[in-house]
């Protein structure tokens, strides 16, 4: 898998990221809290993947 998989690897990261944080930090309505905190979290993994994706894209296009 080339750098393309990075916005991916990103988006399940931080949507298993949110989950665990969102269902481990909440004691009522555990997942509702577990849900939206995947949600965000696998938007800013997505984000995460993307800048580091175009980053080495941009590295390899000018080596």
């Amino acid at each position: 898998m080339g750098s393309a998989g990075w916005p991916l690897i990103g988006l399940v990261a931080g949507a298993a990221a949110g989950w665990l944080w969102g269902w481990s930090a909440s004691d009522y309505e555990a997942i509702d809290s577990a849900v939206g905190t995947a949600l965000l979290g696998a938007v800013a993994g997505l984000l995460a993947g993307a800048t580091a994706y175009s980053l080495t894209r941009r590295k390899r296009d000018r080596d």
